[in-house]
Protein backbone atom coordinates (compact mmCIF):
# COMPACT_ATOMS: atom_id res chain seq x y z
CA UNK A 1 0.00 0.00 0.00
CA UNK A 2 1.33 3.38 -1.03
CA UNK A 3 1.18 6.23 1.49
CA UNK A 4 1.51 9.95 0.92
CA UNK A 5 1.49 13.05 3.14
CA UNK A 6 -0.93 15.75 2.04
CA UNK A 7 -1.92 19.24 3.20
CA UNK A 8 -5.71 19.53 2.97
CA UNK A 9 -7.23 22.86 1.99
CA UNK A 10 -11.01 22.61 1.77
CA UNK A 11 -14.16 20.50 1.90
CA UNK A 12 -15.81 19.39 -1.34
CA UNK A 13 -19.53 19.61 -2.06
CA UNK A 14 -20.02 15.94 -1.06
CA UNK A 15 -18.21 16.45 2.26
CA UNK A 16 -14.89 14.96 1.23
CA UNK A 17 -11.65 16.69 2.23
CA UNK A 18 -9.53 18.01 -0.66
CA UNK A 19 -5.79 18.54 -0.96
CA UNK A 20 -3.06 18.35 -3.62
CA UNK A 21 -0.09 16.06 -4.19
CA UNK A 22 2.35 16.33 -7.12
CA UNK A 23 -0.18 18.27 -9.19
CA UNK A 24 -3.05 15.87 -8.51
CA UNK A 25 -6.21 16.57 -6.53
CA UNK A 26 -6.45 14.32 -3.46
CA UNK A 27 -9.75 13.25 -1.89
CA UNK A 28 -10.05 11.72 1.57
CA UNK A 29 -12.73 11.83 4.25
CA UNK A 30 -12.38 12.88 7.88
CA UNK A 31 -9.70 15.58 7.53
CA UNK A 32 -10.28 19.20 8.57
CA UNK A 33 -9.10 21.99 6.22
CA UNK A 34 -5.68 23.14 7.37
CA UNK A 35 -4.58 19.71 8.55
CA UNK A 36 -1.66 17.66 7.25
CA UNK A 37 -2.37 13.95 7.07
CA UNK A 38 -0.86 10.68 5.97
CA UNK A 39 -3.23 8.78 3.73
CA UNK A 40 -3.24 5.34 2.14
CA UNK A 41 -3.90 5.57 -1.60
CA UNK A 42 -6.96 3.51 -2.59
CA UNK A 43 -7.29 4.77 -6.18
CA UNK A 44 -5.00 6.79 -8.44
CA UNK A 45 -5.77 8.21 -11.87
CA UNK A 46 -4.03 10.72 -14.13
CA UNK A 47 -5.53 13.74 -12.41
CA UNK A 48 -6.73 12.63 -8.98
CA UNK A 49 -6.02 10.40 -5.99
CA UNK A 50 -8.49 8.88 -3.55
CA UNK A 51 -7.18 7.89 -0.16
CA UNK A 52 -8.02 6.67 3.30
CA UNK A 53 -6.94 8.59 6.38
CA UNK A 54 -4.22 6.79 8.33
CA UNK A 55 -2.73 9.50 10.55
CA UNK A 56 -3.19 13.21 11.23
CA UNK A 57 0.27 14.80 11.37
CA UNK A 58 -0.67 18.44 11.93
CA UNK A 59 -3.98 18.64 13.77
CA UNK A 60 -6.60 21.41 13.64
CA UNK A 61 -7.70 23.05 16.93
CA UNK A 62 -11.23 22.04 15.85
CA UNK A 63 -10.42 18.32 15.92
CA UNK A 64 -12.04 16.22 18.65
CA UNK A 65 -11.75 12.53 19.48
CA UNK A 66 -14.21 10.18 17.77
CA UNK A 67 -16.60 8.13 19.86
CA UNK A 68 -16.43 5.13 17.52
CA UNK A 69 -13.63 3.34 15.71
CA UNK A 70 -15.80 2.92 12.59
CA UNK A 71 -16.76 6.61 12.37
CA UNK A 72 -15.42 7.09 8.83
CA UNK A 73 -18.05 4.63 7.58
CA UNK A 74 -21.07 6.13 9.34
CA UNK A 75 -20.28 9.75 10.25
CA UNK A 76 -16.95 11.00 8.84
CA UNK A 77 -17.27 14.41 10.49
CA UNK A 78 -17.45 12.88 13.97
CA UNK A 79 -13.97 14.28 14.68
CA UNK A 80 -15.02 17.84 13.71
CA UNK A 81 -16.13 20.21 16.47
CA UNK A 82 -19.88 20.72 16.04
CA UNK A 83 -19.64 24.51 15.62
CA UNK A 84 -17.20 23.91 12.77
CA UNK A 85 -19.61 21.42 11.19
CA UNK A 86 -22.31 24.11 11.10
CA UNK A 87 -20.03 26.68 9.47
CA UNK A 88 -18.80 24.15 6.90
CA UNK A 89 -22.36 23.21 5.98
CA UNK A 90 -23.42 26.84 5.59
CA UNK A 91 -20.49 27.47 3.25
CA UNK A 92 -21.09 24.27 1.31
CA UNK A 93 -24.74 25.16 0.79
CA UNK A 94 -23.76 28.57 -0.59
CA UNK A 95 -21.16 27.00 -2.90
CA UNK A 96 -23.59 24.33 -4.11
CA UNK A 97 -26.32 26.83 -5.02
CA UNK A 98 -23.87 29.09 -6.82
CA UNK A 99 -22.29 26.21 -8.75
CA UNK A 100 -25.51 24.44 -9.78
CA UNK A 101 -27.93 27.37 -10.14
CA UNK A 102 -25.61 30.38 -10.59
CA UNK A 103 -27.48 31.97 -7.70
CA UNK A 104 -25.94 33.61 -4.66
CA UNK A 105 -27.78 32.82 -1.43
CA UNK A 106 -27.53 33.98 2.16
CA UNK A 107 -28.05 31.43 4.94
CA UNK A 108 -30.01 33.44 7.48
CA UNK A 109 -31.90 30.45 8.86
CA UNK A 110 -29.81 27.47 9.96
CA UNK A 111 -31.28 25.05 12.49
CA UNK A 112 -28.59 23.03 14.32
CA UNK A 113 -29.28 19.68 15.94
CA UNK A 114 -29.90 19.59 19.67
CA UNK A 115 -28.72 15.96 19.72
CA UNK A 116 -25.76 14.89 17.57
CA UNK A 117 -25.84 11.17 18.48
CA UNK A 118 -28.73 8.69 18.78
CA UNK A 119 -30.90 10.85 16.50
CA UNK A 120 -31.66 8.48 13.61
CA UNK A 121 -35.01 6.75 13.19
CA UNK A 122 -33.54 4.15 10.85
CA UNK A 123 -30.22 2.36 10.51
CA UNK A 124 -29.09 -0.62 8.46
CA UNK A 125 -26.43 -3.05 9.60
CA UNK A 126 -24.73 -5.35 7.16
CA UNK A 127 -23.14 -8.65 8.29
CA UNK A 128 -19.58 -9.89 8.41
CA UNK A 129 -18.99 -13.63 8.88
CA UNK A 130 -15.85 -14.88 10.62
CA UNK A 131 -15.27 -18.46 11.75
CA UNK A 132 -18.96 -19.37 11.27
CA UNK A 133 -20.06 -16.44 13.42
CA UNK A 134 -21.86 -13.29 12.31
CA UNK A 135 -20.96 -9.74 13.35
CA UNK A 136 -22.63 -6.45 12.48
CA UNK A 137 -20.72 -4.43 9.92
CA UNK A 138 -20.72 -1.31 7.78
CA UNK A 139 -19.21 -1.10 4.34
CA UNK A 140 -15.89 0.69 4.32
CA UNK A 141 -16.42 4.19 2.93
CA UNK A 142 -15.81 4.17 -0.81
CA UNK A 143 -15.94 0.37 -1.07
CA UNK A 144 -18.67 -2.02 -2.22
CA UNK A 145 -17.05 -5.18 -0.87
CA UNK A 146 -14.83 -4.35 2.11
CA UNK A 147 -16.55 -4.26 5.49
CA UNK A 148 -15.70 -2.97 8.97
CA UNK A 149 -16.83 -4.93 12.01
CA UNK A 150 -18.97 -3.02 14.52
CA UNK A 151 -18.20 -3.76 18.15
CA UNK A 152 -21.46 -2.51 19.68
CA UNK A 153 -23.62 -1.29 16.83
CA UNK A 154 -23.60 2.43 16.07
CA UNK A 155 -24.12 5.54 18.22
CA UNK A 156 -26.24 7.26 15.57
CA UNK A 157 -29.24 5.30 16.81
CA UNK A 158 -30.69 4.71 20.28
CA UNK A 159 -28.48 2.69 22.66
CA UNK A 160 -31.35 0.55 23.95
CA UNK A 161 -32.28 -0.40 20.39
CA UNK A 162 -28.63 -1.28 19.74
CA UNK A 163 -28.74 -3.60 22.74
CA UNK A 164 -31.81 -5.37 21.34
CA UNK A 165 -30.06 -5.67 17.97
CA UNK A 166 -27.07 -7.30 19.68
CA UNK A 167 -29.43 -9.76 21.37
CA UNK A 168 -30.92 -10.60 17.97
CA UNK A 169 -27.38 -11.14 16.67
CA UNK A 170 -26.69 -13.50 19.58
CA UNK A 171 -29.84 -15.51 18.75
CA UNK A 172 -28.87 -15.61 15.06
CA UNK A 173 -25.51 -17.14 15.95
CA UNK A 174 -26.99 -19.60 18.45
CA UNK A 175 -29.55 -20.87 15.92
CA UNK A 176 -27.04 -20.90 13.04
CA UNK A 177 -29.11 -18.71 10.72
CA UNK A 178 -27.22 -18.24 7.44
CA UNK A 179 -27.17 -16.28 4.18
CA UNK A 180 -27.86 -12.95 5.87
CA UNK A 181 -27.89 -9.63 4.00
CA UNK A 182 -28.80 -6.96 6.55
CA UNK A 183 -30.69 -5.99 9.70
CA UNK A 184 -32.85 -2.88 9.28
CA UNK A 185 -33.84 -1.10 12.49
CA UNK A 186 -36.63 1.47 12.79
CA UNK A 187 -37.07 3.52 15.96
CA UNK A 188 -39.63 6.19 16.81
CA UNK A 189 -38.76 9.25 18.87
CA UNK A 190 -42.00 10.22 20.61
CA UNK A 191 -43.17 6.69 21.36
CA UNK A 192 -41.24 3.57 22.32
CA UNK A 193 -41.87 1.69 19.08
CA UNK A 194 -39.03 -0.12 17.37
CA UNK A 195 -39.07 -2.65 14.56
CA UNK A 196 -36.42 -5.04 13.24
CA UNK A 197 -36.33 -6.57 9.75
CA UNK A 198 -33.77 -9.33 9.16
CA UNK A 199 -33.06 -9.87 5.46
CA UNK A 200 -31.84 -13.22 4.17
CA UNK A 201 -31.10 -14.57 0.71
CA UNK A 202 -32.28 -18.06 1.75
CA UNK A 203 -36.06 -18.44 2.08
CA UNK A 204 -35.78 -22.07 3.23
CA UNK A 205 -35.07 -21.23 6.86
CA UNK A 206 -37.11 -19.92 9.75
CA UNK A 207 -36.27 -17.46 12.51
CA UNK A 208 -38.44 -15.33 14.76
CA UNK A 209 -37.49 -12.92 17.53
CA UNK A 210 -39.98 -11.97 20.22
CA UNK A 211 -39.45 -9.34 22.86
CA UNK A 212 -41.99 -7.20 24.74
CA UNK A 213 -39.76 -4.15 24.12
CA UNK A 214 -40.27 -4.27 20.34
CA UNK A 215 -43.30 -3.50 18.22
CA UNK A 216 -42.44 -5.95 15.47
CA UNK A 217 -39.94 -8.28 13.84
CA UNK A 218 -39.84 -9.67 10.30
CA UNK A 219 -37.66 -12.27 8.59
CA UNK A 220 -37.59 -11.22 4.94
CA UNK A 221 -36.38 -12.97 1.81
CA UNK A 222 -34.30 -10.52 -0.22
CA UNK A 223 -33.24 -11.26 -3.79
CA UNK A 224 -29.63 -12.55 -3.79
CA UNK A 225 -29.13 -11.19 -7.32
CA UNK A 226 -29.16 -7.61 -6.06
CA UNK A 227 -27.02 -5.90 -3.43
CA UNK A 228 -29.84 -3.65 -2.24
CA UNK A 229 -31.97 -4.58 0.75
CA UNK A 230 -35.17 -5.39 -1.13
CA UNK A 231 -38.24 -6.66 0.74
CA UNK A 232 -39.32 -9.46 -1.62
CA UNK A 233 -41.15 -11.96 0.58
CA UNK A 234 -42.08 -12.22 4.27
CA UNK A 235 -40.92 -15.54 5.76
CA UNK A 236 -41.75 -14.99 9.46
CA UNK A 237 -43.43 -12.13 11.26
CA UNK A 238 -44.07 -11.07 14.86
CA UNK A 239 -45.98 -8.08 16.20
CA UNK A 240 -47.07 -5.05 14.15
CA UNK A 241 -46.07 -4.17 10.60
CA UNK A 242 -46.17 -0.46 11.39
CA UNK A 243 -44.77 2.03 13.92
CA UNK A 244 -46.61 4.79 15.74
CA UNK A 245 -45.12 8.27 15.95
CA UNK A 246 -46.35 11.65 17.16
CA UNK A 247 -45.43 14.70 15.06
CA UNK A 248 -46.77 18.18 15.91
CA UNK A 249 -49.66 16.56 17.82
CA UNK A 250 -50.51 14.39 14.81
CA UNK A 251 -50.77 10.65 15.37
CA UNK A 252 -48.79 9.14 12.52
CA UNK A 253 -48.51 5.46 11.57
CA UNK A 254 -45.97 4.27 9.02
CA UNK A 255 -44.93 0.80 7.78
CA UNK A 256 -41.57 -0.69 8.72
CA UNK A 257 -40.49 -0.95 5.06
CA UNK A 258 -41.43 2.58 3.93
CA UNK A 259 -39.57 5.90 3.83
CA UNK A 260 -39.76 8.10 6.92
CA UNK A 261 -37.77 11.14 8.03
CA UNK A 262 -34.61 10.44 10.02
CA UNK A 263 -34.52 13.36 12.45
CA UNK A 264 -37.95 13.97 13.97
CA UNK A 265 -37.07 17.01 16.10
CA UNK A 266 -35.70 18.99 13.15
CA UNK A 267 -38.37 17.68 10.79
CA UNK A 268 -40.87 19.28 13.16
CA UNK A 269 -38.93 22.55 12.87
CA UNK A 270 -39.21 22.35 9.08
CA UNK A 271 -42.95 21.75 9.40
CA UNK A 272 -43.31 24.76 11.72
CA UNK A 273 -41.52 26.90 9.14
CA UNK A 274 -43.90 25.74 6.40
CA UNK A 275 -46.93 26.44 8.61
CA UNK A 276 -45.58 29.91 9.47
CA UNK A 277 -44.91 30.77 5.81
CA UNK A 278 -48.34 29.56 4.63
CA UNK A 279 -51.35 31.71 4.03
CA UNK A 280 -54.82 30.15 3.75
CA UNK A 281 -55.01 28.36 0.41
CA UNK A 282 -57.77 26.87 -1.71
CA UNK A 283 -55.60 23.99 -2.94
CA UNK A 284 -52.38 22.33 -1.74
CA UNK A 285 -50.72 19.52 -3.70
CA UNK A 286 -48.16 17.43 -1.78
CA UNK A 287 -45.95 15.40 -4.14
CA UNK A 288 -43.68 12.58 -2.92
CA UNK A 289 -45.99 12.69 0.08
CA UNK A 290 -45.06 9.39 1.74
CA UNK A 291 -47.51 8.72 4.56
CA UNK A 292 -48.83 12.28 4.35
CA UNK A 293 -47.11 14.08 7.24
CA UNK A 294 -46.37 17.41 5.51
CA UNK A 295 -49.80 17.72 3.93
CA UNK A 296 -51.55 16.75 7.17
CA UNK A 297 -49.52 19.29 9.15
CA UNK A 298 -51.01 22.00 6.89
CA UNK A 299 -54.59 20.80 7.45
CA UNK A 300 -55.66 24.20 8.81
CA UNK A 301 -54.08 26.11 5.90
CA UNK A 302 -56.17 24.96 2.96
CA UNK A 303 -59.67 24.03 1.79
CA UNK A 304 -58.25 21.02 -0.06
CA UNK A 305 -55.05 19.00 0.32
CA UNK A 306 -54.06 16.39 -2.28
CA UNK A 307 -51.22 13.97 -1.41
CA UNK A 308 -49.54 11.95 -4.18
CA UNK A 309 -46.93 9.20 -3.94
CA UNK A 310 -45.81 6.28 -6.12
CA UNK A 311 -45.79 3.87 -3.14
CA UNK A 312 -49.23 2.28 -2.78
CA UNK A 313 -48.49 1.23 0.81
CA UNK A 314 -47.51 4.79 1.76
CA UNK A 315 -50.78 6.07 0.27
CA UNK A 316 -52.73 3.49 2.30
CA UNK A 317 -51.12 4.88 5.47
CA UNK A 318 -51.61 8.49 4.34
CA UNK A 319 -55.36 7.81 4.15
CA UNK A 320 -55.24 6.03 7.50
CA UNK A 321 -53.36 8.94 9.10
CA UNK A 322 -55.94 11.41 7.81
CA UNK A 323 -58.66 9.25 9.37
CA UNK A 324 -56.79 8.89 12.68
CA UNK A 325 -56.43 12.67 12.93
CA UNK A 326 -59.97 13.39 11.68
CA UNK A 327 -58.73 15.45 8.75
CA UNK A 328 -61.60 15.80 6.28
CA UNK A 329 -59.99 18.03 3.60
CA UNK A 330 -57.26 15.50 2.70
CA UNK A 331 -57.16 13.16 -0.28
CA UNK A 332 -54.38 10.71 -1.23
CA UNK A 333 -53.64 9.20 -4.66
CA UNK A 334 -51.09 6.58 -5.73
CA UNK A 335 -49.34 7.97 -8.80
CA UNK A 336 -45.81 8.67 -10.03
CA UNK A 337 -45.07 12.40 -9.84
CA UNK A 338 -43.86 12.52 -13.45
CA UNK A 339 -47.15 10.98 -14.61
CA UNK A 340 -49.65 13.27 -12.92
CA UNK A 341 -52.14 14.84 -15.35
CA UNK A 342 -52.02 18.56 -15.97
CA UNK A 343 -55.34 19.21 -14.22
CA UNK A 344 -53.96 18.02 -10.87
CA UNK A 345 -51.51 20.93 -10.74
CA UNK A 346 -53.78 23.52 -12.32
CA UNK A 347 -54.92 26.27 -9.94
CA UNK A 348 -52.58 25.06 -7.17
CA UNK A 349 -51.84 27.68 -4.51
CA UNK A 350 -49.09 25.66 -2.83
CA UNK A 351 -47.03 22.81 -4.25
CA UNK A 352 -45.01 20.75 -1.76
CA UNK A 353 -42.01 18.82 -3.09
CA UNK A 354 -40.02 16.35 -0.99
CA UNK A 355 -38.33 14.11 -3.58
CA UNK A 356 -35.70 11.40 -3.08
CA UNK A 357 -32.02 12.25 -3.58
CA UNK A 358 -32.12 12.25 -7.42
CA UNK A 359 -34.47 15.23 -7.32
CA UNK A 360 -37.35 16.11 -9.66
CA UNK A 361 -38.14 14.29 -12.89
CA UNK A 362 -37.71 16.54 -15.98
CA UNK A 363 -41.35 15.87 -16.95
CA UNK A 364 -42.50 17.20 -13.58
CA UNK A 365 -40.38 20.34 -13.96
CA UNK A 366 -41.97 20.94 -17.37
CA UNK A 367 -45.43 20.48 -15.83
CA UNK A 368 -44.65 22.93 -13.01
CA UNK A 369 -43.53 25.57 -15.52
CA UNK A 370 -46.69 24.96 -17.58
CA UNK A 371 -49.22 25.02 -14.69
CA UNK A 372 -47.44 27.65 -12.56
CA UNK A 373 -48.36 26.81 -8.92
CA UNK A 374 -48.18 30.13 -7.07
CA UNK A 375 -46.05 28.93 -4.11
CA UNK A 376 -43.61 26.02 -3.81
CA UNK A 377 -42.06 24.47 -0.70
CA UNK A 378 -39.17 22.26 -1.87
CA UNK A 379 -37.63 20.15 0.91
CA UNK A 380 -34.55 18.11 0.01
CA UNK A 381 -31.85 15.94 1.57
CA UNK A 382 -29.67 16.63 -1.49
CA UNK A 383 -29.00 20.35 -2.07
CA UNK A 384 -27.07 19.54 -5.26
CA UNK A 385 -30.11 18.20 -7.12
CA UNK A 386 -32.30 20.80 -5.40
CA UNK A 387 -30.10 23.63 -6.73
CA UNK A 388 -30.05 22.00 -10.18
CA UNK A 389 -33.88 21.87 -10.17
CA UNK A 390 -34.10 25.47 -8.97
CA UNK A 391 -31.88 26.48 -11.88
CA UNK A 392 -34.56 25.12 -14.24
CA UNK A 393 -37.34 26.93 -12.37
CA UNK A 394 -35.70 30.29 -11.62
CA UNK A 395 -36.87 32.02 -14.80
CA UNK A 396 -40.43 31.53 -13.53
CA UNK A 397 -39.88 31.54 -9.75
CA UNK A 398 -38.00 33.71 -7.32
CA UNK A 399 -36.33 32.29 -4.23
CA UNK A 400 -38.26 33.91 -1.41
CA UNK A 401 -36.44 32.20 1.47
CA UNK A 402 -34.07 29.36 2.24
CA UNK A 403 -33.84 27.32 5.44
CA UNK A 404 -31.18 24.76 6.36
CA UNK A 405 -31.62 22.01 8.95
CA UNK A 406 -28.87 19.78 10.31
CA UNK A 407 -30.85 16.54 10.04
CA UNK A 408 -27.60 14.54 9.91
CA UNK A 409 -25.01 15.82 12.42
CA UNK A 410 -21.50 14.35 12.27
CA UNK A 411 -22.00 13.73 8.54
CA UNK A 412 -21.64 16.12 5.56
CA UNK A 413 -25.38 15.90 4.82
CA UNK A 414 -28.13 18.38 5.65
CA UNK A 415 -31.76 19.10 4.78
CA UNK A 416 -32.67 22.24 2.87
CA UNK A 417 -36.06 23.90 2.43
CA UNK A 418 -36.52 26.54 -0.26
CA UNK A 419 -39.63 28.69 -0.54
CA UNK A 420 -40.35 29.71 -4.16
CA UNK A 421 -42.96 32.17 -5.40
CA UNK A 422 -44.15 32.69 -8.95
CA UNK A 423 -42.70 35.83 -10.54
Amino acid sequence: MKRIIVDFEKIGENGVSIGRFNGKIVFSYGIIPGERAKIIITKEKNNFIEGELEEVIISSPYRINPKESHYLSCSPWQTFDYKLQIELKKNLLKEIFFKFSKYEIDINHFYPASQIFEYRTKIEYSFLEEKNKYFFAFYKRGSFNKKIKLKEGCLLIDREVNNIALDILDQINKKKIKNLKSLIIRKTRRTKDCHFALLTTNKNQSFIYKNDKISGFALIFSNPQTSISSFDEVINFYGREYLKETILNLEINYPYNSFFQNNIELFEEALRVMIKDSEFFSKIVDLYSGVGVIGLSLKDKSKKILAIDIDNQAIFYAKLNAKLNKVKNFQAICLASEKIPLEILENTDLLILDPPRPGLHPKLIDLIIKTKPYNIFYLSCNPITQARDFNLLKDNYRLKEIYAFDFYPNTPHLECLIFLRLK
